[in-house]
């Protein structure tokens, strides 16, 4: 029968024969969990800081172009939402399908449904794209896009899609190999992504007149050689070749696993859509400051999503057929590894406020918006982490149905109110409603969490 070892530190599990389930108090199963989280969380977290530093570069690239290249990716940004919703919801159908086929002693299977996963994956951004074009009369009326900037973020959203359909390749590759015990692989091919795209953007914009454009075309580079890396790590793995054949049982780890991490990121579309609605009437410094905001916010998320993605991948390699008490050792392990880290983060946030914001565009009147929106969000960071992580380990864990619903829940009533409020609304006022939605949102999914996992077998 085949095993898991673990070059990345974590010690072998054999199948022939699983341990007897976990009898102790779930406190005392989740000490158990946290060196297996932390070693995970900490291979996954590099190759996530490498994605990190690519988005930082790539705004503060933008940003030294000029306000108008960073006007256009604040217009993107709702768009950017639905690329990720198939790209995410791939990548966690691959990571959990590929954990649970490990974990059942079927390793081989983790990279059978990838085919059908990139030929669905393919179609939906093609699809995306040919909808905006479709609709971006419509779209630009709503936002007030300037009509000089209508033509540059039409050809950005159409070449981002054809980029990140590409891209689908390495981030499948790198997810099954994270799936089944490889982290430290998958990080490997991240930091390549990276780097490959930064010096391609670097190379096309002094001897090109792309502009904004430099950003995708930049990362075709690095989708064609990080793919081909992925798919030789794979064999090299020990794993077997991908097949041009589409499968139909994939369809259904899709459906289950990866449908309601692409719902909710569609879902963080319309909300971002609807906050950019919101401040129409606060003027383009407001709404980029926000947006910039917003965005180096998501930087912060790396570490909840990496501690989530290593505490769920503890679990799901942990044998036993009744997974209540793992899952919520997990869940214990989850909020002991995020919590510690996020306050630090969240103190770092506030205090340098200032300088995060000027690092990350040269406009000093978008950076005075940025710093007055995380003088208000930073604080709060702390329990946004915790909250994130929670969640991002209850979609990896098999949950993700649940853990959409619980996000279009808290999204709709924070819309709601922020749809309410009167107009004009300012980014200060809408980055207050968020850091008091942060408090109720942790304490809220922790006891939602608990009856969740309590209820499972």
């Amino acid at each position: 029968m085949d095993s898991v070892t673990e070059p990345d530190g974590i010690a072998p599990q054999p199948y022939t024969s699983a341990p007897p389930e976990p009898t102790g108090e779930p406190a005392g199963v989740a000490a158990s969990l946290v060196a297996a989280t932390v070693k995970f969380s900490a291979s996954i977290l590099l190759g996530l800081l490498a994605s990190l530093v690519l988005q930082m570069w790539t705004v503060a690239y933008l940003g030294r172009l000029g306000g108008d290249a960073l006007y256009v990716r604040s217009i993107y940004a709702p768009i950017g939402f639905l690329v990720l919703a198939v790209t995410e919801g791939l990548v966690v159908a691959a990571q959990v399908s590929a954990g649970i086929a490990t974990r059942g002693g079927r390793r081989d299977d983790a990279v059978r449904p990838i085919p059908t996963y990139l030929a669905v994956g393919g179609a939906l951004l093609t699809l995306t794209a040919a909808v905006f074009v479709a609709g971006s009369g419509s779209v630009f009326s709503v936002l007030d896009v300037v009509p000089s900037q209508r033509f540059d973020v039409l050809t950005f959203v159409v070449a981002v899609c054809i980029t990140s359909a590409l891209s689908l390749v390495p981030h499948l590759g790198a997810a099954v190999l994270r799936g089944v015990g490889r982290p430290g692989v998958s990080s490997v091919l991240g930091v390549g992504f990276t780097v490959l795209s930064m010096v391609g953007m670097v190379i096309l914009g002094k001897t090109t007149s792309l502009g904004a454009l430099t950003v995708p075309v930049g990362g075709l580079l690095a989708a064609v050689v990080v793919g081909i890396a992925a798919v030789v790590s794979l064999r090299r793995h020990g794993l077997p070749a991908l097949t041009p054949s589409l499968r139909r049982d994939a369809i259904g780890g899709l459906w289950a696993f990866g449908a309601p991490v692409a719902a909710t990121f569609l879902l963080l579309s319309m909300v971002t859509f609807g906050y950019l609605w919101v401040l129409r009437d606060a003027g383009t410094a407001e709404i980029a400051g926000f947006s910039l905001g917003q965005m180096a916010t998501s930087f912060f998320m790396v570490v909840a999503l990496a501690v989530g993605s290593g505490a769920a991948i503890a679990a799901n390699l942990r044998p036993g057929e009744r997974r209540r008490g793992v899952n919520q050792a997990g869940m214990l392990a989850t909020l002991w590894v995020a919590l510690p880290a996020y306050l630090v983060i969240s103190a770092g946030a506030y205090l340098l406020r200032r300088p995060l914001s000027e690092l990350l565009t040269s406009d000093r009147g978008i950076a005075t918006v940025a710093a007055d929106y995380f003088a208000w969000i930073g604080p709060t960071f702390a329990l946004f982490g915790g909250t994130l992580a929670l969640l991002t380990f209850l979609e990896q864990i098999g949950r993700a149905r649940a853990a959409f619903a619980l996000n279009a829940i808290y999204f709709a009533v924070v819309l709601a109110i922020a749809v309410a409020l009167p107009q004009p609304v300012d980014s200060a006022t809408l980055a207050k409603l968020l850091a008091a939605s942060n408090l109720i949102g942790f304490v809220t999914l922790w006891f939602s969490t608990r009856y969740l996992i309590r209820r499972a077998r």
